[in-house]
Protein backbone atom coordinates (compact mmCIF):
# COMPACT_ATOMS: atom_id res chain seq x y z
CA UNK A 1 0.00 0.00 0.00
CA UNK A 2 0.94 3.84 -0.29
CA UNK A 3 2.39 4.59 2.90
CA UNK A 4 1.26 8.15 4.01
CA UNK A 5 4.06 11.32 4.18
CA UNK A 6 7.22 10.75 6.49
CA UNK A 7 5.22 9.66 9.50
CA UNK A 8 8.18 9.21 11.47
CA UNK A 9 9.93 12.36 11.70
CA UNK A 10 8.66 12.94 15.12
CA UNK A 11 10.91 15.03 16.62
CA UNK A 12 10.41 13.97 20.55
CA UNK A 13 11.42 10.10 20.80
CA UNK A 14 10.09 9.68 24.45
CA UNK A 15 9.83 5.77 24.72
CA UNK A 16 13.34 4.12 24.31
CA UNK A 17 11.43 1.00 22.90
CA UNK A 18 10.79 2.64 20.04
CA UNK A 19 14.55 3.49 19.07
CA UNK A 20 16.75 0.83 16.78
CA UNK A 21 19.81 -0.39 18.21
CA UNK A 22 22.21 2.85 16.63
CA UNK A 23 19.26 5.69 17.23
CA UNK A 24 19.46 4.02 21.14
CA UNK A 25 23.19 4.59 21.58
CA UNK A 26 22.56 7.76 19.58
CA UNK A 27 20.24 9.19 22.29
CA UNK A 28 20.54 7.53 25.34
CA UNK A 29 23.25 8.28 28.18
CA UNK A 30 23.70 6.90 31.47
CA UNK A 31 25.28 8.08 34.64
CA UNK A 32 26.82 5.86 37.27
CA UNK A 33 24.43 6.14 39.35
CA UNK A 34 22.26 4.65 36.26
CA UNK A 35 25.07 2.05 35.31
CA UNK A 36 24.82 0.50 39.06
CA UNK A 37 21.33 0.02 38.09
CA UNK A 38 22.24 -1.88 34.79
CA UNK A 39 24.75 -3.72 36.64
CA UNK A 40 21.98 -5.01 38.81
CA UNK A 41 19.92 -5.65 35.78
CA UNK A 42 22.50 -8.24 34.22
CA UNK A 43 23.78 -9.90 37.45
CA UNK A 44 22.22 -13.01 39.13
CA UNK A 45 19.07 -12.77 41.13
CA UNK A 46 15.56 -11.47 40.81
CA UNK A 47 15.10 -7.82 40.43
CA UNK A 48 12.15 -5.31 40.66
CA UNK A 49 13.10 -1.80 39.14
CA UNK A 50 10.90 0.73 40.38
CA UNK A 51 10.09 4.20 38.86
CA UNK A 52 7.54 6.65 38.25
CA UNK A 53 6.71 7.39 34.95
CA UNK A 54 9.10 8.81 32.15
CA UNK A 55 12.18 8.22 34.55
CA UNK A 56 14.03 5.52 32.15
CA UNK A 57 12.73 2.45 33.10
CA UNK A 58 12.76 1.21 29.89
CA UNK A 59 16.34 2.57 28.67
CA UNK A 60 17.97 1.38 31.71
CA UNK A 61 16.27 -2.45 30.93
CA UNK A 62 17.23 -2.00 26.98
CA UNK A 63 20.82 -0.96 27.87
CA UNK A 64 21.13 -4.28 30.32
CA UNK A 65 20.02 -6.48 27.01
CA UNK A 66 22.46 -4.87 25.24
CA UNK A 67 25.20 -5.87 27.40
CA UNK A 68 24.07 -9.12 26.49
CA UNK A 69 23.79 -12.37 23.85
CA UNK A 70 22.43 -12.04 21.22
CA UNK A 71 23.54 -8.96 20.94
CA UNK A 72 26.78 -9.36 22.22
CA UNK A 73 27.73 -13.25 21.06
CA UNK A 74 30.34 -13.57 23.40
CA UNK A 75 28.75 -12.72 26.23
CA UNK A 76 28.28 -15.35 29.16
CA UNK A 77 24.21 -14.24 29.83
CA UNK A 78 21.73 -14.80 27.26
CA UNK A 79 19.22 -11.58 27.56
CA UNK A 80 15.57 -11.50 26.78
CA UNK A 81 13.74 -7.93 26.73
CA UNK A 82 9.79 -8.29 26.25
CA UNK A 83 7.84 -5.08 26.12
CA UNK A 84 4.59 -5.95 27.86
CA UNK A 85 2.27 -3.67 26.20
CA UNK A 86 -0.21 -6.28 24.96
CA UNK A 87 -3.74 -5.22 25.60
CA UNK A 88 -5.22 -9.33 26.24
CA UNK A 89 -2.77 -9.30 28.96
CA UNK A 90 -5.03 -6.25 30.68
CA UNK A 91 -8.11 -7.72 30.17
CA UNK A 92 -7.32 -11.48 31.52
CA UNK A 93 -6.37 -13.30 34.15
CA UNK A 94 -5.77 -17.15 34.90
CA UNK A 95 -4.70 -19.54 32.54
CA UNK A 96 -5.97 -17.09 29.81
CA UNK A 97 -2.95 -14.95 30.99
CA UNK A 98 -0.96 -17.59 31.30
CA UNK A 99 -1.35 -18.89 27.78
CA UNK A 100 -1.31 -15.41 26.11
CA UNK A 101 2.44 -14.88 28.52
CA UNK A 102 3.69 -17.60 27.79
CA UNK A 103 3.33 -17.15 23.82
CA UNK A 104 4.73 -14.16 24.06
CA UNK A 105 7.88 -14.94 25.91
CA UNK A 106 8.34 -17.82 23.48
CA UNK A 107 7.85 -15.96 20.20
CA UNK A 108 10.53 -13.25 21.24
CA UNK A 109 12.69 -16.18 22.37
CA UNK A 110 12.60 -17.83 18.96
CA UNK A 111 12.98 -14.49 17.77
CA UNK A 112 16.30 -13.85 19.52
CA UNK A 113 17.30 -17.24 17.96
CA UNK A 114 16.25 -16.82 14.28
CA UNK A 115 19.95 -16.88 12.90
CA UNK A 116 20.97 -19.51 15.23
CA UNK A 117 21.26 -23.29 15.17
CA UNK A 118 19.93 -23.31 19.08
CA UNK A 119 16.42 -25.31 19.11
CA UNK A 120 13.65 -24.04 21.15
CA UNK A 121 10.47 -25.91 22.25
CA UNK A 122 7.68 -22.89 22.27
CA UNK A 123 5.58 -23.14 25.42
CA UNK A 124 2.06 -22.13 26.17
CA UNK A 125 1.85 -22.98 29.74
CA UNK A 126 3.95 -21.74 32.68
CA UNK A 127 5.40 -25.39 33.57
CA UNK A 128 6.59 -26.11 29.69
CA UNK A 129 8.12 -22.20 29.57
CA UNK A 130 10.09 -23.23 32.83
CA UNK A 131 11.46 -26.45 31.19
CA UNK A 132 11.87 -24.63 27.96
CA UNK A 133 14.14 -21.94 29.33
CA UNK A 134 16.25 -23.97 31.60
CA UNK A 135 16.85 -26.45 28.35
CA UNK A 136 17.47 -23.51 26.14
CA UNK A 137 20.47 -22.39 29.56
CA UNK A 138 21.70 -26.00 29.08
CA UNK A 139 22.41 -25.98 25.51
CA UNK A 140 23.83 -22.30 25.49
CA UNK A 141 25.73 -23.23 28.16
CA UNK A 142 24.50 -19.54 29.66
CA UNK A 143 22.63 -17.87 32.71
CA UNK A 144 19.16 -16.42 31.19
CA UNK A 145 18.05 -13.06 32.16
CA UNK A 146 14.30 -12.36 31.33
CA UNK A 147 13.70 -8.87 31.18
CA UNK A 148 9.95 -7.50 31.51
CA UNK A 149 9.11 -4.97 30.73
CA UNK A 150 5.44 -2.51 31.55
CA UNK A 151 5.02 -5.36 33.64
CA UNK A 152 2.85 -3.20 35.98
CA UNK A 153 -0.45 -0.85 34.82
CA UNK A 154 -1.33 1.80 36.85
CA UNK A 155 -4.89 0.92 36.78
CA UNK A 156 -4.99 -2.47 36.16
CA UNK A 157 -4.12 -4.53 39.33
CA UNK A 158 -5.95 -7.93 39.19
CA UNK A 159 -3.64 -9.66 36.41
CA UNK A 160 -0.26 -8.60 38.12
CA UNK A 161 -0.91 -11.48 40.44
CA UNK A 162 -0.95 -13.57 37.66
CA UNK A 163 2.29 -12.24 36.70
CA UNK A 164 4.37 -12.35 39.93
CA UNK A 165 3.46 -16.03 40.03
CA UNK A 166 4.94 -16.58 36.93
CA UNK A 167 7.42 -14.45 37.94
CA UNK A 168 8.74 -16.39 40.78
CA UNK A 169 7.90 -19.43 39.05
CA UNK A 170 10.53 -18.50 36.44
CA UNK A 171 13.24 -17.60 38.54
CA UNK A 172 15.98 -19.72 39.03
CA UNK A 173 20.14 -20.35 39.72
CA UNK A 174 19.83 -20.02 35.67
CA UNK A 175 17.34 -17.87 34.81
CA UNK A 176 16.89 -14.23 36.87
CA UNK A 177 13.72 -12.63 35.90
CA UNK A 178 13.69 -8.87 35.96
CA UNK A 179 10.73 -5.94 35.88
CA UNK A 180 9.83 -2.58 36.05
CA UNK A 181 7.31 -1.39 38.07
CA UNK A 182 5.23 2.06 39.14
CA UNK A 183 5.59 3.13 42.91
CA UNK A 184 3.31 1.95 44.89
CA UNK A 185 1.06 1.16 42.40
CA UNK A 186 1.46 -2.86 41.79
CA UNK A 187 -0.71 -5.28 43.52
CA UNK A 188 1.85 -8.62 43.87
CA UNK A 189 -0.51 -11.39 44.93
CA UNK A 190 -1.02 -13.60 47.56
CA UNK A 191 2.39 -15.57 46.67
CA UNK A 192 5.01 -13.71 45.90
CA UNK A 193 6.57 -11.66 48.78
CA UNK A 194 8.44 -8.76 47.60
CA UNK A 195 10.88 -8.77 50.62
CA UNK A 196 11.72 -12.47 49.90
CA UNK A 197 11.25 -12.87 46.09
CA UNK A 198 13.02 -10.01 44.87
CA UNK A 199 14.88 -6.91 45.36
CA UNK A 200 13.68 -3.66 44.66
CA UNK A 201 15.97 -1.72 43.07
CA UNK A 202 14.37 2.66 42.62
CA UNK A 203 15.09 5.20 39.68
CA UNK A 204 16.07 8.15 41.74
CA UNK A 205 18.13 10.70 40.46
CA UNK A 206 18.95 14.19 42.94
CA UNK A 207 20.60 16.74 42.21
CA UNK A 208 22.88 15.87 45.36
CA UNK A 209 24.36 12.66 43.40
CA UNK A 210 27.66 12.89 41.80
CA UNK A 211 27.51 13.42 38.02
CA UNK A 212 24.09 14.94 38.35
CA UNK A 213 24.59 17.76 35.76
CA UNK A 214 26.89 16.09 33.90
CA UNK A 215 24.16 13.49 32.79
CA UNK A 216 21.97 15.99 31.85
CA UNK A 217 24.08 18.01 29.98
CA UNK A 218 25.23 14.81 28.27
CA UNK A 219 21.67 14.07 27.10
CA UNK A 220 21.17 18.15 26.20
CA UNK A 221 24.12 17.38 23.95
CA UNK A 222 22.86 13.87 22.11
CA UNK A 223 18.98 15.10 21.71
CA UNK A 224 19.66 18.92 21.19
CA UNK A 225 23.10 20.00 20.12
CA UNK A 226 21.83 23.28 19.40
CA UNK A 227 21.43 23.99 22.95
CA UNK A 228 25.08 24.11 23.44
CA UNK A 229 25.81 26.72 20.90
CA UNK A 230 23.32 28.58 22.42
CA UNK A 231 24.20 32.37 24.22
CA UNK A 232 23.82 31.51 28.45
CA UNK A 233 23.37 35.01 30.26
CA UNK A 234 25.82 34.98 33.28
CA UNK A 235 26.11 33.84 35.56
CA UNK A 236 24.71 30.95 34.75
CA UNK A 237 26.59 27.69 32.59
CA UNK A 238 24.99 25.48 30.40
CA UNK A 239 25.91 22.67 32.35
CA UNK A 240 24.14 24.21 35.58
CA UNK A 241 20.94 24.96 33.03
CA UNK A 242 20.83 21.37 32.16
CA UNK A 243 21.18 20.48 36.01
CA UNK A 244 18.90 23.02 36.94
CA UNK A 245 16.03 21.84 34.32
CA UNK A 246 16.91 18.00 35.63
CA UNK A 247 16.18 18.80 39.19
CA UNK A 248 13.22 20.87 38.33
CA UNK A 249 12.02 17.61 36.95
CA UNK A 250 12.97 15.65 39.96
CA UNK A 251 15.20 13.65 37.86
CA UNK A 252 12.59 12.68 35.11
CA UNK A 253 13.87 12.32 31.76
CA UNK A 254 10.90 12.73 29.97
CA UNK A 255 10.02 15.81 31.89
CA UNK A 256 13.29 17.18 31.34
CA UNK A 257 13.33 16.01 27.33
CA UNK A 258 10.10 18.20 27.10
CA UNK A 259 11.76 21.41 29.31
CA UNK A 260 14.64 21.60 26.62
CA UNK A 261 12.24 21.03 23.96
CA UNK A 262 10.40 24.20 25.13
CA UNK A 263 13.42 25.80 24.79
CA UNK A 264 14.49 25.57 21.32
CA UNK A 265 11.27 25.88 19.94
CA UNK A 266 11.86 29.78 21.41
CA UNK A 267 13.52 32.45 19.78
CA UNK A 268 17.06 30.64 18.73
CA UNK A 269 18.79 34.38 19.07
CA UNK A 270 17.64 34.86 22.96
CA UNK A 271 19.95 33.87 25.51
CA UNK A 272 19.25 31.08 28.42
CA UNK A 273 19.13 33.25 31.36
CA UNK A 274 16.76 33.05 34.32
CA UNK A 275 13.69 34.68 32.92
CA UNK A 276 14.18 31.80 29.73
CA UNK A 277 14.24 29.38 32.52
CA UNK A 278 11.41 30.44 34.55
CA UNK A 279 8.82 31.15 31.63
CA UNK A 280 9.93 27.33 30.30
CA UNK A 281 8.83 25.52 33.69
CA UNK A 282 5.54 27.90 33.79
CA UNK A 283 4.76 26.80 30.28
CA UNK A 284 5.65 23.02 31.48
CA UNK A 285 3.16 23.58 34.48
CA UNK A 286 0.49 24.92 32.42
CA UNK A 287 0.80 22.85 29.19
CA UNK A 288 2.47 19.79 30.29
CA UNK A 289 1.83 19.14 34.41
CA UNK A 290 -1.42 19.64 34.97
CA UNK A 291 -2.71 18.19 31.90
CA UNK A 292 -0.80 14.88 32.23
CA UNK A 293 -3.63 14.22 34.97
CA UNK A 294 -6.47 14.93 32.97
CA UNK A 295 -4.23 12.21 30.37
CA UNK A 296 -3.86 9.82 32.99
CA UNK A 297 -7.44 9.92 34.18
CA UNK A 298 -8.93 7.02 31.80
CA UNK A 299 -6.24 5.18 32.31
CA UNK A 300 -7.13 4.82 35.99
CA UNK A 301 -9.86 2.10 35.50
CA UNK A 302 -11.29 1.84 38.79
CA UNK A 303 -9.26 4.22 40.36
CA UNK A 304 -10.59 6.98 38.25
CA UNK A 305 -12.10 8.81 41.47
CA UNK A 306 -8.73 9.46 42.90
CA UNK A 307 -7.92 12.17 40.64
CA UNK A 308 -9.89 14.94 42.34
CA UNK A 309 -7.94 14.08 45.51
CA UNK A 310 -4.69 14.16 43.79
CA UNK A 311 -5.26 17.47 42.56
CA UNK A 312 -6.06 18.69 45.69
CA UNK A 313 -3.25 17.13 47.59
CA UNK A 314 -1.01 18.80 44.98
CA UNK A 315 -2.60 22.17 45.02
CA UNK A 316 -2.74 21.96 48.98
CA UNK A 317 0.86 21.02 48.91
CA UNK A 318 2.15 23.84 46.23
CA UNK A 319 0.18 26.33 47.97
CA UNK A 320 1.86 25.83 51.75
CA UNK A 321 5.28 25.13 50.29
CA UNK A 322 5.30 28.19 47.89
CA UNK A 323 4.53 30.27 50.43
CA UNK A 324 6.88 29.23 52.79
CA UNK A 325 10.29 31.39 52.79
CA UNK A 326 9.61 31.91 49.03
CA UNK A 327 9.13 28.22 47.91
CA UNK A 328 10.19 25.99 50.16
CA UNK A 329 11.20 22.16 47.72
CA UNK A 330 10.02 19.40 50.14
CA UNK A 331 7.06 18.67 52.01
CA UNK A 332 6.93 16.08 55.38
CA UNK A 333 3.84 14.09 54.89
CA UNK A 334 2.47 12.17 58.43
CA UNK A 335 1.98 8.67 57.54
CA UNK A 336 -1.54 8.70 59.20
CA UNK A 337 -2.13 10.96 55.94
CA UNK A 338 -0.70 8.74 53.65
CA UNK A 339 -2.49 5.64 54.58
CA UNK A 340 -5.83 7.19 54.56
CA UNK A 341 -4.98 8.51 51.05
CA UNK A 342 -2.63 5.89 48.87
CA UNK A 343 -3.80 6.06 45.95
CA UNK A 344 -4.29 9.64 45.52
CA UNK A 345 -0.23 10.06 46.02
CA UNK A 346 0.65 7.80 44.08
CA UNK A 347 -1.24 8.92 41.20
CA UNK A 348 1.14 12.23 42.04
CA UNK A 349 3.80 10.16 41.84
CA UNK A 350 3.58 8.48 38.94
CA UNK A 351 2.19 12.01 36.95
CA UNK A 352 5.86 13.23 38.50
CA UNK A 353 4.81 16.09 40.65
CA UNK A 354 6.30 14.93 43.79
CA UNK A 355 9.34 12.20 44.14
CA UNK A 356 9.36 10.12 47.37
CA UNK A 357 13.12 10.61 48.98
CA UNK A 358 12.41 9.35 52.06
CA UNK A 359 9.94 6.82 53.18
CA UNK A 360 10.29 7.84 57.23
CA UNK A 361 11.40 11.24 58.92
CA UNK A 362 10.21 12.01 62.45
CA UNK A 363 8.52 14.88 62.17
CA UNK A 364 9.40 18.35 64.78
CA UNK A 365 5.74 17.81 66.14
CA UNK A 366 5.65 13.98 67.08
CA UNK A 367 4.83 11.31 64.75
CA UNK A 368 6.84 9.84 60.96
CA UNK A 369 6.33 10.60 57.89
CA UNK A 370 7.10 10.50 54.12
CA UNK A 371 9.14 13.24 52.37
CA UNK A 372 8.83 14.42 49.30
CA UNK A 373 10.64 16.82 46.95
CA UNK A 374 8.33 19.34 44.28
CA UNK A 375 8.20 19.73 41.06
CA UNK A 376 9.44 22.94 40.19
CA UNK A 377 7.92 23.81 37.32
CA UNK A 378 4.60 23.56 39.54
CA UNK A 379 6.32 25.01 42.97
CA UNK A 380 7.27 28.30 40.82
CA UNK A 381 3.48 29.03 40.15
CA UNK A 382 3.15 29.15 43.84
CA UNK A 383 5.72 31.43 44.76
CA UNK A 384 5.18 34.90 45.24
CA UNK A 385 5.56 36.56 42.05
CA UNK A 386 5.90 33.28 40.12
CA UNK A 387 8.88 34.57 38.92
CA UNK A 388 12.56 32.57 38.88
CA UNK A 389 15.12 35.33 39.93
CA UNK A 390 18.78 35.00 40.49
CA UNK A 391 18.56 34.73 44.18
CA UNK A 392 15.50 31.78 43.84
CA UNK A 393 17.63 29.69 41.13
CA UNK A 394 20.56 29.73 43.85
CA UNK A 395 18.42 28.71 46.31
CA UNK A 396 16.69 25.85 45.00
CA UNK A 397 19.90 24.54 43.76
CA UNK A 398 22.41 25.00 46.78
CA UNK A 399 20.59 25.77 49.86
CA UNK A 400 19.43 22.72 52.34
CA UNK A 401 16.14 23.15 54.01
CA UNK A 402 13.46 22.06 56.24
CA UNK A 403 10.40 20.65 54.62
CA UNK A 404 7.66 21.67 55.44
CA UNK A 405 4.95 19.54 57.58
CA UNK A 406 1.67 18.05 57.07
CA UNK A 407 0.48 16.89 60.17
CA UNK A 408 -2.82 14.96 60.81
CA UNK A 409 -4.34 17.91 61.91
CA UNK A 410 -4.72 21.30 61.44
CA UNK A 411 -2.69 20.94 57.84
CA UNK A 412 -4.36 21.31 54.52
CA UNK A 413 -4.27 17.67 53.58
CA UNK A 414 -6.16 17.20 56.88
CA UNK A 415 -9.91 18.02 55.20
CA UNK A 416 -9.47 15.73 51.77
CA UNK A 417 -10.49 11.74 51.26
CA UNK A 418 -10.01 9.81 49.14
CA UNK A 419 -13.59 8.00 47.46
CA UNK A 420 -14.07 4.52 47.08
CA UNK A 421 -12.75 2.81 43.77
CA UNK A 422 -14.81 1.89 41.15
CA UNK A 423 -14.89 -1.94 41.22
CA UNK A 424 -15.29 -3.79 38.12
CA UNK A 425 -14.77 -0.76 36.26
CA UNK A 426 -12.75 -1.22 32.66
CA UNK A 427 -9.98 0.83 31.75
CA UNK A 428 -11.84 4.72 30.11
CA UNK A 429 -9.12 5.45 27.32
CA UNK A 430 -10.55 1.76 25.56
CA UNK A 431 -14.09 3.72 24.87
CA UNK A 432 -12.30 7.21 24.07
CA UNK A 433 -13.03 8.25 20.38
CA UNK A 434 -10.02 7.51 18.22
CA UNK A 435 -9.82 10.93 17.78
CA UNK A 436 -8.09 11.33 21.24
CA UNK A 437 -5.11 10.17 19.75
CA UNK A 438 -4.55 13.15 17.79
CA UNK A 439 -1.10 14.94 17.42
CA UNK A 440 -0.87 17.36 20.30
CA UNK A 441 1.25 18.51 23.12
CA UNK A 442 0.01 15.68 25.00
CA UNK A 443 0.34 13.15 22.34
CA UNK A 444 3.55 13.77 20.35
CA UNK A 445 3.28 10.39 18.59
CA UNK A 446 -0.50 11.63 17.80
CA UNK A 447 -2.21 10.38 14.47
CA UNK A 448 -2.97 12.80 11.84
CA UNK A 449 -6.58 13.96 10.72
CA UNK A 450 -5.53 11.82 7.64
CA UNK A 451 -5.16 8.56 9.65
CA UNK A 452 -7.79 9.26 11.78
CA UNK A 453 -10.49 9.47 8.73
CA UNK A 454 -8.78 5.95 7.64
CA UNK A 455 -9.77 5.02 10.63
CA UNK A 456 -13.12 6.02 11.12
CA UNK A 457 -13.67 4.78 7.31
CA UNK A 458 -12.87 1.52 8.39
CA UNK A 459 -15.34 1.13 11.45
CA UNK A 460 -12.34 1.83 13.77
CA UNK A 461 -14.16 4.75 15.84
CA UNK A 462 -12.61 4.26 19.13
CA UNK A 463 -8.70 3.74 20.79
CA UNK A 464 -9.83 -0.07 21.91
CA UNK A 465 -11.05 -0.77 18.37
CA UNK A 466 -7.44 0.32 17.47
CA UNK A 467 -5.47 -1.22 19.96
CA UNK A 468 -7.69 -4.52 18.95
CA UNK A 469 -6.81 -4.26 15.46
CA UNK A 470 -4.06 -6.70 13.70
CA UNK A 471 -0.89 -5.54 11.80
CA UNK A 472 -2.36 -8.04 8.83
CA UNK A 473 -6.43 -6.09 9.18
CA UNK A 474 -4.37 -2.28 9.64
CA UNK A 475 -2.09 -2.88 6.17
CA UNK A 476 -5.22 -3.76 4.04
CA UNK A 477 -6.22 -0.09 4.42
CA UNK A 478 -5.61 2.40 1.68
CA UNK A 479 -2.25 4.20 2.70
CA UNK A 480 -1.31 2.12 5.68
CA UNK A 481 1.86 0.17 5.61
CA UNK A 482 4.50 -0.83 7.94
CA UNK A 483 5.90 3.04 9.07
CA UNK A 484 2.20 3.83 9.63
CA UNK A 485 1.26 0.55 11.86
CA UNK A 486 3.88 1.54 14.02
CA UNK A 487 3.06 4.53 14.30
CA UNK A 488 -0.49 3.79 15.22
CA UNK A 489 0.64 1.01 17.76
CA UNK A 490 3.44 3.88 19.58
CA UNK A 491 0.44 5.85 19.95
CA UNK A 492 -1.89 3.49 21.41
CA UNK A 493 0.99 2.07 23.69
CA UNK A 494 1.26 6.01 24.91
CA UNK A 495 -2.22 6.34 25.41
CA UNK A 496 -2.81 3.20 27.16
CA UNK A 497 0.50 2.57 29.35
CA UNK A 498 2.93 5.65 29.20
Amino acid sequence: MPQLDNLESVNLILAAEDCGPEEFARLHRFSPNDQRVINKLVAHGPVLLQGGRGSGKSALMIAASQQLAPFVPSAVVFGVYLSLRHLPLLRTSGKEYEEIFCTLVSNQILSLLRDTPVQFEPAHDVASLQYAIASLSRDLGKRIVLLFDDAAHIGREASLGDFFDIFRTLSSSTVSCKATIYPGVTNFGTRFDVYNDATVVEIVREEEQAGFDGLFTDVMSARFPAMLGREVASPLKIDRVAGFLGQSVLGNMRGFIFACNEIVEGPPDRSIGFSTLGETLLRLATNYYWPLLEEVSPKLGKYIPMVDPAKQIAEAILRECGAKNSGRRSALVHREIMSRMPKPFEILEYAGFIAKRESSRALKSGGRGSRFAINLCLLLEHVPGARLTSDLFEKWRDEKEEPVEFHVRGSQLAGISAPQPLENADLEILNEPVDRLYKSRAYPYGLTDRMIGILKADGRVTVGDLSRATDEELDRLDYVGEATIRRMRSVVGQAVWM
